[in-house]
């Protein structure tokens, strides 16, 4: 298993978090807030390389 980038994963933390946060203060809809972070989470997941299959 390779080790995460840890400078890498905790920067895209606090940008994800920071925007949600602003987002929420700006007014929209938690629902709609939702949808966009999961779709993040999952190119996040697509660029770190989590959830394929095994390489040997």
């Amino acid at each position: 298993m390779p080790q995460p980038k840890a400078p890498t994963d905790l920067l895209a933390f606090v940008a994800v978090l920071v925007t949600g946060i602003a987002l929420l203060l700006i007014g929209v809809p938690p629902e709609s807030l939702a949808i966009v972070v999961v779709a993040l989470a999952g190119l996040y997941g697509a660029w770190v390389g989590t959830g394929g299959r095994p390489r040997r």
